[in-house]
C-alpha cells in the first residue's frame, strides 16, 4: 500500500464534514449530524478543514453560488453530498466514505480543474507583451487591495475619536451554529464590532412553521450550540440527546431537563464565561441558556404560546458594541426566534 493509499484510507475514516443548512432544513441537518457522531466523522470548522461539503435542503440560488464557491476551494480527496428531508443519510454517508477510499478520483479531478483562487479571473492574463519598465507604481493607490478577496484594514475613527484600523469581516452562510443563509458582515474597530450590516440569501423562501416538538428541539439545538462554542462538550452532547428525542417522539421526562439546569447553573466556567454579554429577554446569555431549556419544556407540555420572534433587522444593533468572540454566541443564543426578513439593515 502506497502513502497515498494510506491517506486516503484515513480521510474515509476520520472525515471532516462542511455542513451547509438552507432554510427549513433544521430536521435534515439535525438527521445528518447524528449519523455522523454514529460514524466517528466531525464537522468541518472552516473550509480548509473539510473533506466532505454536505448540502442539506434545497437552497436557493444566491447560497447555490456560495455553496460553488466554498466546492471549489477544497482540496481533493473531497466528496460533495446533498441531503434532503427524504434522504437515507446512512447509505450517502456509506457511499462518501467509499468515495473517500478511492484515489485514482480524486487525482483525475485535481488534474482535470484549473487552479482555483478567489481573486482568479475567468480568462488569463496574457502578461507576453506587456512592458513592466515604463510601469508607474507612484501613484498607485494600494490601500483599497483586496488580496484574494479579503479587504484590507482601512482608517477610521473609533468612538473616543481616536483613529483605528477598520476591518471588515463577513459571517455566515457557511459556518457551524449560525442561522441558515444569513450573512452577517461586521466592521471591527480591533475585536470590536464598530457596525454591522445583515443579509437574508435568497429572502424569497418560505419555511414551514413548528409543532411542539420540533419547537422544543430548536430551543434544545440552540443551547447546545452555545454550549459547543462555549468549550462544554459534554453538557452540549446531553443537551443534543435530549433534542433528538423530541424529534423521534420519544418523551423527554421533567426531570431530565430539570437535571439538565441544575449543572448548568453550578457550572462556574460557564458562568465566568457567559455572564455579562446581553441579549433580548434574559439578563445574560448565561441566563439565555437557562430560558431556552425552560421554553423546550413548556412546549414539550403544550403549553407554549406564538413564539416571541425577534426580528433578523435587530442583529446589526444587538452585536454592535461586541468583542467579536462573543457575536457567534449570541446569535446562536438567538437561533429559535430570529425572524428573517427581506431588508438589507445596516447599523
Amino acid at each position: 500500500m502506497g502513502l497515498s493509499d494510506l491517506l486516503a484510507r484515513v480521510a474515509a475514516t476520520c472525515a471532516h464534514v462542511l455542513v451547509v443548512e438552507a432554510p427549513g432544513a433544521f430536521g435534515a441537518r439535525v438527521a445528518l449530524e447524528r449519523e455522523l457522531d454514529r460514524v466517528g466523522w466531525c464537522a468541518a470548522a472552516s473550509i480548509a478543514d473539510a473533506d466532505v461539503l454536505a448540502v442539506v435542503g434545497e437552497p436557493g440560488p444566491e447560497l447555490s453560488a456560495v455553496v460553488d464557491h466554498a466546492w471549489a476551494q477544497i482540496s481533493e480527496p473531497r466528496v460533495r453530498l446533498a441531503v434532503g428531508a427524504g434522504t437515507d443519510v446512512a447509505a450517502a454517508i456509506a457511499a462518501a466514505r467509499a468515495e473517500l477510499a478511492q484515489v485514482d478520483g480524486p487525482r483525475a479531478e485535481a488534474a482535470s480543474r484549473a487552479r482555483f483562487t478567489p481573486s482568479a479571473q475567468d480568462e488569463p492574463m496574457d502578461h507576453g507583451d506587456m512592458d513592466h519598465g515604463d510601469m508607474d507604481h507612484g501613484d498607485k493607490d494600494h490601500g483599497s487591495m483586496s488580496p484574494d478577496g479579503i479587504p484590507l484594514a482601512e482608517g477610521a475613527q473609533d468612538r473616543d475619536g481616536l483613529e483605528m484600523d477598520e476591518l471588515h469581516l463577513p459571517l455566515g452562510p457557511v459556518l457551524q451554529h449560525w442561522p441558515a443563509g444569513v450573512v452577517l458582515r461586521l466592521r471591527l474597530h480591533g475585536d470590536v464590532v464598530a457596525g454591522a450590516e445583515v443579509t437574508r440569501l435568497d429572502a424569497g423562501s418560505s419555511v414551514p412553521a413548528d409543532d411542539d416538538s420540533t419547537r422544543a428541539a430548536r430551543l434544545l439545538d440552540a443551547a447546545a450550540s452555545v454550549l459547543m462554542l462555549a468549550g462544554l462538550l459534554a453538557e452540549a452532547a446531553t443537551t443534543r440527546r435530549l433534542r433528538d428525542q423530541c424529534l423521534d417522539a420519544e418523551s423527554v421526562r421533567p426531570a431530565e431537563l430539570e437535571r439538565l439546569r441544575s449543572r448548568l447553573r453550578r457550572h462556574r466556567v460557564l458562568r465566568w464565561s457567559l455572564s455579562g454579554l446581553a441579549v433580548p429577554g434574559a439578563r445574560d446569555l448565561d441566563d439565555r441558556v437557562q430560558v431556552l431549556i425552560d421554553q423546550a419544556g413548556v412546549a414539550l407540555a403544550g403549553e407554549s404560546s406564538e413564539p416571541s420572534l425577534l426580528d433578523l433587522n435587530a442583529l446589526p444593533d444587538l452585536v454592535r458594541g461586541q468583542e467579536l468572540a462573543a457575536v457567534r454566541l449570541v446569535v446562536a443564543a438567538l437561533l429559535p426566534d430570529l425572524h428573517t426578513s427581506t431588508e438589507e439593515v445596516r447599523a
